[in-house]
């Protein structure tokens, strides 16, 4: 029988739980033309959750491009792949595809590739010195088909972050912000798995993307509502799990959604027809066993003082500055402590949430726990 959970892909259908506020605003915002930047730590939901919107929305009148700047270094790279994701979004032929690239594309000489068959395939590719001197034109493209095929248009641009890594990062930026900020017909949505370099890109009054739409950020899912959705995913498949046990799983990683959806399956998958608290404890040691080394590694790279601070954070003290927890844990001096959590924060191994400082990985903090503190 299939697992019913679903972990490192976007998450559709049944497994794709709660969100119910977010799924209102963010459709609300595609229709009203309101440019959304979603912000939350790595695997909350994101793109599951960008997915889910724009296949709602998606309709005669509004069309969605979807690009991804995970494997993007350069300025032209993107400027490629969004020519090509729009004209794919707004055209359903090749004909078309083509007809949109020649209108639209007139001055960067576009080299035009295509697939027939079954499954059509277009791709264009754009001159890299035509590109550098026409990349208005590129930015442009978006509103000029969407203001003439009468519709609106979502572009929806994954790992956004990376824009910082591209070389003239700064100007780059700039480029954007001065075509798509008088863009009418196009909405962006803009999101990525770094949460503190989009915090930067967005939060920053120096940042030319200050401003430029609502920020969303993305809470946690509450344990009644994965203990809901834990216990209809077992009963569907005529496993027997209680409320407790399910509860357990939940709070077990923190509700973090990743971590929600692979524990239950480890638990799931050990359970025959009932899940008891020992195959609970055996899967959390699986799952701890299962990045064992990645998680080591990741110590190995960190100082003393870092360490240290983690310890104080695994055993909930708040006060990380005082003389007391200073003392206690060797951290040296306020600066030393301060100086480790930006550090921290940097490598995003931990975060901090209303003057609180937590573990981003549940994993890792399990593990954490179990081989450093014991």
């Amino acid at each position: 029988m299939q697992t019913p959970f679903n972990f490192g892909r976007t998450v559709k259908n049944e497994s794709f739980t709660n969100r119910e506020q977010e799924i209102k605003k963010l459709a609300s915002n595609f229709e009203n033309r309101i440019n959304t930047i979603i912000i939350s730590p790595r695997r909350w939901g994101k793109s599951s959750l960008v997915e889910k919107v724009a296949a709602q929305v998606k309709s005669k009148n509004i069309k969605v491009a979807k690009i991804d700047l995970f494997s993007m270094r350069t300025e032209e790279e993107f400027y490629n792949a969004l020519a090509n994701a729009v004209i794919k979004a707004t055209s359903t032929k090749t004909e078309e595809w083509l007809e949109m690239g020649k209108k639209f594309l007139k001055t960067v000489t576009p080299k035009f590739t295509v697939e027939l068959g079954d499954k059509q395939h277009f791709d264009l590719a754009l001159d890299l010195d035509a590109i550098k001197k026409h990349y208005r034109e590129l930015l442009d493209i978006a509103e000029k088909i969407a203001k003439e095929k009468n519709l609106t248009l979502v572009v929806c641009i994954d790992e956004f972050q990376n824009i910082s890594t591209f070389s003239n990062a700064l100007a780059v930026q700039k480029r954007l912000r001065s075509v798509w900020q008088h863009h009418e017909h196009v909405t962006y949505c803009l999101y990525g798995s770094k949460q503190h370099m989009m915090m930067d890109l967005f939060n920053k009054q120096s940042n030319p993307f200050y401003k430029f739409g609502e920020l969303m950020y993305l809470p946690k899912i509450a344990e009644a509502k994965w203990v809901t959705y834990i216990s209809r995913q077992f009963h569907k498949t005529q496993k027997k799990i209680s409320p407790q046990q399910a509860l357990k799983i939940s709070e077990t990683v923190k509700c973090h959604p990743y971590y929600v959806q692979q524990l239950s399956h480890l638990v799931w998958i050990n359970s025959e027809l009932e899940v008891t608290e020992a195959i609970i404890k055996q899967s959390i040691q699986e799952l701890i066993d299962q990045n064992a080394i990645l998680y080591f590694k990741e110590t190995e790279e960190l100082n003393n003082t870092e360490l240290r601070l983690l310890r104080a954070i695994s055993a909930n003290e708040v006060q990380l500055t005082s003389k007391d927890v200073i003392q206690k844990y060797n951290l040296g001096t306020s600066a030393s402590v301060i100086k480790a959590k930006r550090s921290l924060i940097a490598k995003e191994i931990i975060d901090d949430h209303k003057k609180q400082l937590f573990f981003l990985d549940p994993g890792f903090e399990l593990w954490f726990n179990q081989n450093i503190i014991n």
